[in-house]
């Protein structure tokens, strides 16, 4: 679960980031559904899912 939890941290920061660079406009090639809030709203769920991996381990690991 360690391993999954880090590639979730990963693209959720890296979300985190086309947010600010959506926000900012320098990001102009993705279609317009693809807003500031489209890219921290994936964020939080993808942050979410890491704490969540994260707890969910059992005792054997």
């Amino acid at each position: 679960m360690g391993v999954l939890a880090l590639i979730l941290g990963i693209l959720g920061g890296l979300c985190a980031v086309m947010a600010i660079l959506t926000a900012v406009g320098i990001v102009l090639i993705l279609p317009a559904s693809f807003t500031a809030i489209f890219w921290l709203g994936l964020a939080g769920v993808l942050l979410l899912a890491t704490i969540a991996s994260l707890l969910a381990r059992t005792p054997y690991e």
